[in-house]
């Protein structure tokens, strides 16, 4: 398949390392009765391997797939029950049959990884929210998901391997329920980070082996943790989770990270979203057309290829502004390193957050939107700021709760921690922040913690490179007492 065609199916194929780990979780379950589905059958890695390993015989496998190609693959192999269909949208659920007999002791696979944005889902957008109404049409891995435990027989297994962001992120809080509720989760293995680099995909993943049983008051989850091990290396880190205990997470989030008690502290808090103002920005829908990259008097910080405007300019025309467009790791501060045309027709052009403050000449901060960990530094004066990787929020009581403060907060390790809990990507989304708790400081520890970051952020100024790590001890201690 060309790049093209497998990028618009969303087609990345199964390492037959991955392929073997697999499948050897079903060979215990296997019998003379069984009959396995693969839904998306690709490559034919999963039933090859089946076959090769003589588990089941080829009128006990069926496969789907949406591509005629895989016809050619799967009938050389012996098996006949193919079909070539869209799985997601041809299945009795489109027709309400929600209670339909389940089919399948046994499904597996590897399902295609298109996201809301894909030209698949915004097609088909309508009636996948339709048929899917339970869970969402965010991902199509998370609706393959959904699909295949509804067909599967009483006491059936299913294995897929899939993207890891549905163990955390808000836009999966159903799925993580419907699993939860209604199956037996064994084990969940976090796969090594790369796993599918070699395919073109930098798509973190983790495989996901359930039953189709309510789960016992006493049942336990596996995480098998793999993140760091080399690629092929399936003994990880392994933790015990009480299935039910996870449903009293918040959103039902998937606590493998451990410190799930700093989540049972946070229900008893405010959030702090209820002090701020601001959140996502805009997009220029042309960089190259509307942003400039800042001289600071013969030093740039943003990327080449883009006007240089000096400094002076921009400070003393109303035709441009400064513009943070920077993610990454960057605490306390960092020049800003574009600008953006701000002229009336330039304007026309932006596709312009509500929550972007035109007139602000507020003092706030920015959180990162794409980092490994969560960064959060002063913003400029007047500055706008991009959706996609900058958050900027302004204090609602800058008085008594001025931007250093916030800032030095949320670099503390305890709201690191939280963070990770709440989303383990490296992608943080403005609902994460919506869900960041605020403890009630006293009144002279927030005066100390924006004291602190005051002088981080003045000495960050003299010197890029300065270590804060001494100060951020003492803002960590303050901030993890209310979570203890």
């Amino acid at each position: 398949m060309d790049k093209n065609r497998q990028k618009q199916l969303g087609a990345f194929y199964t390492p037959q390392h991955t392929v073997e780990y697999m499948v050897n979780k079903f060979v215990k379950s296997f019998t003379s009765k069984s009959n396995l589905l693969e839904p998306s059958g690709g490559d034919g890695a999963f039933v090859s391997k089946i076959l090769e390993k003589r588990l089941l015989s080829p009128q006990q496998i069926t496969v789907w797939d949406i591509n005629p190609e895989t016809n050619k693959i799967i009938t050389k192999l012996g098996i006949e029950n193919i079909v070539i269909k869209d799985t997601l949208l041809e299945t009795s659920l489109s027709n309400s049959l929600f209670n339909e007999k389940q089919e399948f002791s046994h499904i597996i696979g590897n399902p295609p990884y298109l996201n809301k944005q894909s030209g698949y889902i915004k097609k088909n957008k309508g009636e996948l929210k339709k048929i899917y109404k339970e869970i969402g049409a965010n991902d199509t891995y998370a609706m393959f998901l959904y699909l295949s435990c509804r067909l599967l027989k009483i006491y059936g297994e299913l294995c897929f391997i899939i993207s890891d962001t549905f163990l955390t992120l808000g836009i999966h809080k159903n799925l993580r329920k419907f699993l939860l509720t209604s199956y037996t989760i064994n084990e969940i293995t976090i796969c090594p980070k790369n796993l599918f680099k070699d395919t073109g995909a930098s798509v973190n993943t983790c495989i996901i082996y359930l039953k189709n049983k309510k789960p016992d008051k006493n049942h336990f989850v596996v995480f098998n943790d793999c993140r760091n091990n080399q690629v092929a290396d399936y003994s990880g880190i392994k933790k015990r989770i009480n299935q039910r205990e996870i449903l009293n997470n918040p959103d039902y989030i998937f606590g493998f990270n451990g410190n799930v008690t700093i989540l049972n502290k946070m229900k008893v808090f405010p959030k702090l979203v209820d002090f701020l103002n601001g959140g996502l920005g805009m997009h220029t829908t042309n960089n190259k057309a509307f942003l400039g990259v800042i001289d600071y008097r013969g030093r740039q910080f943003g990327n080449g290829g883009l006007q240089k405007i000096p400094i002076e300019v921009i400070k003393a025309s109303g035709d441009w502004k400064f513009y943070h467009k920077k993610g990454g790791d960057i605490k306390y501060f960092s020049p800003v390193e574009y600008c953006i045309k701000w002229d009336k027709q330039s304007i026309k052009n932006y596709k312009i957050s509500k929550n972007l403050n035109l007139e602000s000449n507020k003092d706030g901060f920015i959180i990162s939107g794409i980092c490994s960990s969560l960064s959060a530094r002063i913003a400029e004066r007047g500055a706008l700021w991009e959706s996609n990787k900058a958050m900027c929020f302004f204090p609602k009581d800058p008085l008594k709760y001025p931007p250093e403060f916030f800032v030095g907060i949320l670099n503390s390790n305890i709201y690191n921690k939280i963070i990770k809990l709440l989303n383990h990507t490296n992608s943080i989304q403005i609902r994460d922040i919506k869900k960041l708790p605020m403890p009630n400081f006293k009144v002279q520890e927030i005066k100390i913690i924006a004291s602190i970051s005051e002088n981080i952020i003045k000495n960050i100024k003299k010197d890029l490179n300065y270590n804060f790590e001494r100060e951020q001890k003492e803002i960590n201690k303050i901030v993890s007492a209310y979570f203890n």
